[in-house]
């Protein structure tokens, strides 16, 4: 059998052409899928852009009538007066819009500026998706009409001035372009065509035909866009978006990339740093930082665990009274303010939220204030049982009590006696003196109604009832209501307790048992009527069982008082002798508030009247007895013009037949009053006269007549040197013949060694300006004559003489003296707010009006006799 040779196999080689088209295809390939990744992943970043372009934003503006007040402290948007009305206003706009038609598209609000217009409002309005100008400001006026936010109970909003419109922003390219850029630079707009648009990526189309991708994207390298933004807002840091700047650091990511809460930016000039996580932790401001700037914001954000609280307290705590620490509940623009704080140390503060703000605002450079130091700790308030709910003697804050926000103010923790005086405690009820502390409604001048209510955390019962206690203070003059109710999740609410009225300067006891079946809240409820109406509360607590009725007796109310005292006296009497006694209503008792009184007092022809007061007790300045000479509207004042205060008083004597005496007392304090009576008589408090060589005081005393016009004062008053020197026989009263006197004799001036320092001191002696001319006459009499020369301290020295030189007398003229003028020169132009710039001489001096040695009022000098002044300083 014949066996078959092998057969060779012959492997051909590739062509170039073949391997040429091989690597081609494979670069091709290469190239498609690339490309296609780069499409896929624009393509997401396109339907993450087309996500938050679904959201609207719109800028509007609306006027406040009444409501609120405008004052330069609203410009500064770290100012507490910007944040409160912010805040309300922002709360008004979220009210009105969640009860909207359009509350599942609506977001938040922003408030951004106040403009000196009957305060205009600018804010901006956030929208899950679009919505119609048109729309939104029918819904915010369709709101305000209804009163659909407790707040307009207080602000009245012009529905004419309402405007909606939408939020701009400008994007603007540069010249750099990125390498992707750089691919189709025809494509792109140029820098002109780049109109003002809403909020929204400009996309730019790129083709890549080999691979069929048609995309939309835009170039965000850092360096190659640029974002120019309104006033207000400021750019992200890699991406074309502006967002306001007060969302910058507040704990929200606003920026896709996150840049507006980088800590590079946002750590905090107190310590350098800003967000705080973990269950505990501390920040500070143990010194104020050093800056030039007016003003400087440190902000923290504290971040715990969801589902966690947060407990805040400070040691140390010395902050300047200017400087601020708020303390919200949440983050960003929703945040809540929960505490208001300066001074003093707040003890222990809780929020029920996970995720808190602080921030402090510093507006002193006071850099010898110590700060605080701050820690925090993370709680579940759900392992807290009823009794550590409830129990609280406010020595280290409010426990775990709550304010509510709903009310119309805040409880507030006091140390020591409240202001004003007359209503509230001296001192707590746990130690009973003034080192403890308790809680009080506002505290302060205020007097408007409102009420402040407290709430407890949500509390179960097991089946047993508890006994609710406390201690409660109810002193004051017009102390309203303090109330506790229970609320439930049913918005069920009952009353379990009440008291009205004023139960005097002591605590009392309170309690109540309670024995809900249902989860429920406590509330105490303090209802302020105006001054001297706080109320205070110490050492609540919740104890096992029922109360026991019997443990303290139940107060009872002061008295009220007796009914007020007419203010009508029933005049005006007219009294005569012998019937002269007269005295202050309910005298010796006090007399009434808002009290007008008359008595006329009347003599013979030709008689005048002695009035004596024998008792003189009246509330100092605000209640006064006037007393005219004469019984007509415009009679003069007689003695001190008013008299108030305590006595005694210096008997007041009339230049007539007829005297007035007038009583009149404000609305607040009362006291004593008066006991007055005269008597009648001939030139009754005129002085006996004097001898003929001696000259009379205008204060009644007498000074022998050599020492009158000697340069010397010599009577108390100084009249004796009031009146030495005129201008005699001349057409003006401010033109004539100098002459001086001495003693009782007047002397012709001289005309030698005269001069203008001489003339103007004449002038002014005579009350007058400055000289207006001086120019020697001759004499045409026999004299006697003076001439005139100028001691070392500047005062004139008259010495007699029996001729003139040359027969030569002085004839004077003054200027008149214009009130008001300035005597120097204006080195700059005045700058005058809200009103238009004063005419030389219009009522510019200030004085000073005493009363019994103490500073009363100032006043403007309108003349030589006349004063400008408020009424209630002299009447």
């Amino acid at each position: 059998m014949g066996s078959k040779s092998p057969v060779s196999l012959k492997r051909s080689s590739l062509s170039s052409y073949e391997v040429m088209f091989a690597a081609l295809f494979v670069m091709l390939v290469v190239v498609c899928a690339g490309l296609i990744a780069v499409s896929w992943l624009t393509i997401k970043g396109s339907e993450q852009d087309a996500t938050s372009e679904s959201s609207h934003e719109a800028r509007g503006t609306f006027k406040i009538t009444s409501g609120a007040a405008y004052n330069s402290n609203l410009q500064d948007k770290l100012s507490v007066d910007f944040k409160v009305l912010a805040f309300d206003l922002q709360q008004m706009i979220d009210e009105i819009f969640q009860s909207s038609n359009l509350k599942n598209e609506y977001k938040t609000s922003t408030i951004l500026q106040f403009e000196n217009d009957s305060i205009t409002v600018t804010f901006d309005l956030f929208f899950a998706q679009w919505v119609s100008n048109e729309n939104v400001k029918e819904e915010l006026i369709q709101g305000i009409e209804a009163n659909k936010s407790s707040q307009l109970v207080t602000f009245h909003i012009d529905l004419n001035s309402i405007n909606i419109t939408v939020k701009f922003t400008k994007l603007k390219k540069k010249k750099n372009l990125s390498f992707t850029d750089k691919l189709t630079t025809s494509s792109l707009p140029t820098t002109d065509s780049l109109l003002t648009t809403p909020e929204t990526t400009i996309s730019k189309q790129y083709k890549y035909p080999k691979c069929n991708v048609h995309l939309s994207s835009f170039t965000s390298t850092n360096g190659n866009i640029s974002v120019d933004c309104l006033p207000g807002s400021r750019p992200c840091a890699d991406t074309p978006m502006c967002i306001a700047i007060d969302l910058f650091c507040d704990g929200e990511l606003n920026c896709p990339d996150g840049s507006d809460e980088d800590d590079k930016i946002c750590a905090t000039a107190c310590d350098g740093r800003f967000l705080l996580t973990g269950s505990s932790g501390s920040f500070q401001a143990a010194h104020y930082p050093n800056s030039s700037e007016s003003s400087i914001v440190c902000q923290w954000i504290i971040r715990v665990n969801q589902g966690l609280s947060i407990e805040l307290s400070f040691d140390p705590f010395n902050m300047y009274y200017t400087d601020v620490l708020n303390i919200y509940e949440g983050i960003g623009p929703s945040k809540i303010l929960r505490a208001f704080i300066w001074e003093t140390n707040p003890g222990i503060i809780r929020i029920f939220s996970n995720q808190v703000t602080v921030t402090f605002l510093i507006e002193s450079d006071e850099s010898v204030y110590a700060g605080f130091n701050a820690k925090y700790n993370a709680f579940n308030s759900l392992d807290l049982n009823n009794y550590e709910k409830i129990n609280c003697n406010f020595e280290d804050g409010f426990c775990f009590w709550i304010q509510d926000l709903n009310d119309d103010n805040e409880w507030e923790r006091v140390q020591g006696s409240t202001f004003p005086p007359f209503s509230g405690p001296d001192f707590d009820h746990t130690f009973g003196n003034t080192s403890g502390f308790y809680i009080s409604t506002p505290t302060g001048p205020g007097g408007r109604q409102e009420r402040v209510r407290l709430l407890s955390l949500p509390l179960v019962l097991t089946g047993e009832p508890a006994c609710l206690s406390f201690w409660y203070y109810m002193y004051g003059e017009k102390v309203y209501k303090l109330t506790i109710n229970i609320s439930t999740d049913q918005n069920m609410e009952k009353t379990i307790f009440q008291k009205e009225g004023n139960y005097g300067e002591n605590w009392n006891y309170g309690q109540v048992t309670l024995n809900e079946t249902v989860e429920f809240k406590v509330a105490f409820d303090g209802f302020k009527n105006g001054l001297l109406s706080d109320i205070a509360l110490d050492d609540i607590s919740l104890t096992n069982g029922i109360c026991n009725m019997s443990l303290y007796p139940e107060p009872t109310l002061v008295p009220t008082a007796p009914p007020e005292l007419p203010t009508d006296c029933g005049g005006p009497f007219e009294l005569w002798e012998p019937n002269t006694t007269f005295s202050s209503m309910n005298f010796p008792n006090d007399y009434p508030n808002q009290a007008f009184c008359i008595w006329n007092l009347n003599a013979q022809t030709g008689k005048n009247i002695q009035l004596h007061f024998q008792e003189f007790d009246l509330e100092d300045i605000a209640d006064v007895v006037e007393i005219r000479d004469g019984r007509e509207d415009d009679s003069l004042l007689l003695g001190a013009a008013v008299y108030t205060g305590s006595g005694p008083v210096k008997d007041v004597f009339s230049t007539t037949n007829r005297m007035t005496v007038l009583f009149i007392t404000d609305d607040l304090v009362t006291s004593r009053g008066f006991k007055a009576n005269f008597t009648t008589g001939y030139h009754l408090g005129v002085p006996e006269p004097c001898k003929e060589d001696n000259f009379q005081c205008e204060t009644g005393e007498c000074v022998p007549l050599v020492n009158l016009c000697d340069s010397y004062p010599h009577c108390k008053d100084g009249s004796d040197e009031a009146h030495c020197v005129r201008l005699f026989n001349g057409t003006m009263n401010n033109k004539g013949l100098v002459q001086f006197r001495i003693q009782s004799i007047w002397y012709a001036a001289c005309a030698e060694n005269w001069t203008t320092q001489i003339s103007n001191d004449v002038c002014q002696l005579l009350g007058f300006g400055s000289e207006n001319s001086s120019m020697p006459v001759l004499s045409t009499g026999d004299g006697p004559f003076v001439k005139l020369n100028t001691a070392p301290n500047g005062s004139l020295i008259p010495t007699p003489s029996q001729k003139c030189l040359q027969d030569s007398l002085i004839q004077l003229q003054c200027n008149q003296k214009t009130c008001g003028e300035k005597p120097v020169a204006r080195e700059v132009s005045p700058k005058i707010v809200g009103g238009s710039n004063a005419e030389e001489g219009a009522w510019p001096w200030v004085v000073a009006l005493y009363y019994n040695g103490r500073l009363l009022c100032g006043a403007s000098l309108v003349s030589s006799d006349w004063l400008v002044s408020a009424a209630h300083c002299v009447y």
